[in-house]
């Protein structure tokens, strides 16, 4: 799909005019929030681009609050984390019980599902990276416990994943869905990578744990052709207890085994995306997958995407063309 890029600025409003349509702008960009203005003459700005599931924009704004409360999380719909990197002024992020002050090229994630507060003392600009919950933790498990902490130089990976990010920022050209979903993965798997270089500064599970949880994970995707990967094998791969297994993955909100299963529809729907795998069959793309039975594979690919592998790989076609 042609990548979305959306403008908005209150530039020329009147005072009121202007903090209506900012309130209704930042809601529009991300999720319900409530936004007050701290100063008289408010500006600002959100230019949003939109990437698949995935989306980063670039917000510049005079000083305000931002919160995102328990009434605004009840009646929203599905979860993602933000990543704010700071390019000019200062903004404070608080949630968890803990804060974290964002100035020029340092980050700070935080989460919707619970509250949070973001502040700004003066003028600012910032670009925010936001994802599904479950792009980011099934890279990395643990991110909840990095929320509103601080990730500055002192991480090998800020410079990396602030050139990724700002270079994302910058694209505008239009792109096929496999170019589009395969940006929007490189991106998460460096924020997951940089999030796990700053490990050990959060307030997250024991480095056992944690090390065990990603090792897991890391087996999981070199195995997921192997149809005898299951829960029992993975544990007997680790030597370790089925219900160890299961606790490591208690944050996940889904067992082991339901886990797998993602992982494998995940990697079939981007196989199926990619033209180069246009010469194998659908049989061929289930096995692939790590599905014994081609009939199987059709029934969960379609509870989870709504149309069957043949359907979804034709309709790619469609997608891939572009506007002049």
């Amino acid at each position: 799909m042609p990548l979305l890029l959306q403008s908005y600025d209150i530039a020329g409003l009147s005072p009121r005019a202007g903090v209506e349509f900012w309130h209704d702008i930042v809601c529009r960009s991300f999720v319900p929030l409530e936004c007050k203005p701290q100063q008289t003459g408010f500006q600002g700005a959100v230019t949003r681009l939109a990437l698949d599931r995935c989306s980063i924009s670039t917000v510049r704004s005079s000083a305000q609050s931002v919160s995102r409360t328990r009434r605004l999380i009840s009646a929203s719909g599905e979860a993602h984390y933000l990543l704010g990197l700071g390019i000019s002024g200062r903004g404070q992020v608080m949630q968890d019980g803990r804060e974290a002050v964002v100035m020029p090229g340092t980050f700070a994630l935080y989460h919707t599902d619970r509250p949070y507060t973001l502040r700004f003392d003066r003028d600012f600009e910032q670009i925010i990276f936001m994802l599904p919950t479950e792009a980011l933790n099934a890279r990395f498990g643990h991110a909840e416990y990095h929320t509103a902490t601080l990730i500055d130089a002192s991480n090998p990976l800020t410079e990396l994943t602030r050139h990724f990010l700002t270079g994302l920022m910058a694209t505008t050209r239009p792109m096929p869905d496999m170019l589009v979903s395969k940006l929007t993965a490189q991106a998460a798997e460096l924020v997951a990578t940089m999030l796990i270089a700053s490990g050990t500064r959060s307030a997250a599970p024991t480095s056992h744990r944690m090390t065990m949880g990603l090792q897991i994970r890391n087996a999981i995707e070199t195995r997921l052709r192997d149809p005898d990967l299951n829960r029992r094998s993975l544990a007997g791969q680790f030597r370790i207890s089925t219900r160890y297994l299961d606790d490591l993955f208690a944050d996940e909100r889904m067992g082991v085994a339901e886990y797998i299963l993602k992982r494998r529809l995940d990697w079939a729907r981007d196989a199926l995306s990619d033209s180069s795998r246009d010469r194998y069959q659908i049989g061929e793309i289930a096995r692939m997958s790590g599905f014994v039975s081609q009939a199987h594979f059709s029934r969960v690919f379609a509870a989870a995407f709504g149309c069957a592998p043949r359907e979804y790989r034709n309709s790619r076609h469609e997608r891939l063309v572009l506007p002049e």
